[in-house]
């Protein structure tokens, strides 16, 4: 949509215009998430990588609440202790055994 309607200034000053650091930063992170995404399906199943994209959020708002002063509720520390069980869970072995 932008290329149609700015195609007069990208074409007179390029398509990377005002692209300063921290954008290429963002699609460098993007790039590189990408990557890991595709070698996370090629190698492990789709359980794995839904444990891989709630353990990435989970880390987000950690970091977010550490860098940030971001306030999370008692219902996200609720969610982060779901998936750490949930991740305990899927990858116990003879879990049956040990709590039996």
């Amino acid at each position: 949509y932008c290329v149609f309607i700015e195609l007069d200034v990208i074409m007179e000053k390029g398509l990377f215009y005002e692209f300063n650091g921290a954008a290429m930063l963002s699609v460098f992170v993007g790039a590189i998430g990408g990557l890991i995404v595709a070698g996370v399906l090629k190698y492990a199943d789709a359980i794995l990588k839904g444990y891989a994209t709630a353990f990435s959020i989970v880390l987000t708002g950690i970091v977010s609440m550490i860098l940030f002063d971001t306030h999370l509720n008692v219902l996200y520390f609720l969610g982060i202790g779901n998936v750490i069980c949930s991740v305990f869970l899927y990858s116990a072995k003879d879990l049956d055994r040990l709590l039996c």
